[in-house]
């Protein structure tokens, strides 16, 4: 028989928490409350499956690492947590069908493999959508008009959205030229993730666009079949990929998040003090992913220039062609975020952009 909270003191304490969970980096009371009485949680073991490297300095696989610390600390060890990294769960669509049939509790994954499932989710990988750390995180918020809008609709696709966390904006690299403005980006082949509002994206700043693999790109950089892609700073250091693309140019076009996202079977399968911990851990991680992530830029940044990349900083005047191109492309998605209604979704990107600070 599932067990019950402990007392009333256990009660409030899961309101407080639910009131509070999901919140990214917001220093909230979750995250920094002692807890004096702990719900009692029956046994489980939490199947865990990402795409990153089996390697504690990665993100993602740092982020598991904290989240499985956190769970089994709040439940006593009865609680465990099975990472299963490098996609050794199966590719990002692989595990995206197991979490949805429950045969895996959760993942972590980069939102445009979100869309292939949820489609509304596309307004994520908008060009210039989310236009700072700030306005991520007050949009992201489980409290925030957006997320109630749209975290039922994962429920109703088999998923629970529990929070995402920065990786950073992605910027454009390439092997060919400096790219100062839309025009500099004419003819260049650009790989891009498969989603079709970054297609869309790239194909608007004049590139011939491919999706090929992530772990395919350099090669391809290198044997020149495709002269450059758009990544995130941590990964243009972490991958090499200076040593085949010369070129950096800070055009921020997307903003980047990962996503834990757990199985909506197997969540209505879990007592309450289990979410709670679920939860909570999931905001723990998140926090700590936020503040290493901003604590590490600048050194990324200057790792970066030590290899003699040439770095690019765009011009207000520049960065206005890039965004006026970009926003060519968010009607062509107002019908997909609106669930087929395309008035609606113009609606919603106009809530999105109300929570700029």
């Amino acid at each position: 028989m599932k067990r019950k909270l402990l007392s009333i003191a256990c009660v409030a304490f899961a309101a407080v928490l639910f009131t509070a969970c999901g919140a990214q980096n917001q220093g909230s009371a979750v995250v920094q409350a002692e807890r004096q009485i702990m719900p009692v949680v029956d046994p489980v073991t939490i199947r865990f499956g990402h795409a990153g490297a089996d390697d504690p300095t990665d993100q993602t696989h740092y982020g598991a690492l904290t989240f499985a610390r956190r769970v089994e600390e709040l439940s006593g060890g009865i609680m465990q947590v099975t990472i299963y990294p490098a996609s050794s769960a199966g590719n990002d669509a692989e595990m995206f069908n197991a979490v949805q049939a429950g045969t895996l509790h959760m993942i972590d994954s980069a939102n445009a493999h979100v869309t292939s499932f949820v489609p509304e989710a596309m307004w994520v990988d908008l060009p210039y959508i989310i236009q700072s750390y700030e306005h991520a995180e007050a949009v992201m918020d489980a409290r925030s008009t957006v997320s109630r809008w749209i975290r039922p609709i994962f429920a109703e696709n088999g998923f629970r959205f529990l929070g995402s966390y920065h990786t950073g904006f992605r910027h454009m690299m390439n092997n060919r030229n400096p790219i100062h403005h839309p025009s500099d980006m004419q003819g260049l082949r650009m790989r891009v993730q498969n989603s079709a509002a970054m297609i869309e994206t790239l194909r608007a700043f004049g590139t011939t666009v491919s999706t090929q693999a992530f772990a395919e790109v350099y090669g391809l950089i290198y044997g020149g079949i495709i002269d450059g892609n758009e990544q995130p700073l941590g990964f243009v250091y972490s991958m090499n990929f200076f040593e085949v693309q010369p070129y950096l140019s800070m055009t921020a076009h997307f903003y980047n998040p990962r996503n834990y996202i757990f199985s909506e079977s197997l969540w209505l399968q879990l007592t309450s003090a289990q979410q709670l911990i679920i939860l909570d851990a999931t905001e723990y991680a998140i926090t700590r992913m936020n503040t290493h992530h901003s604590a590490n830029q600048a050194i990324i940044m200057q790792n970066i220039l030590d290899t003699g990349m040439q770095v690019t900083h765009i011009t207000d005047e520049n960065m206005a062609a890039f965004v006026a191109a970009g926003a060519t492309v968010w009607p062509m998605f107002y019908e997909v975020i609106g669930s087929g209604n395309a008035a609606q979704g113009s609606v919603i990107l106009d809530m999105i952009l109300s929570y700029i600070p």
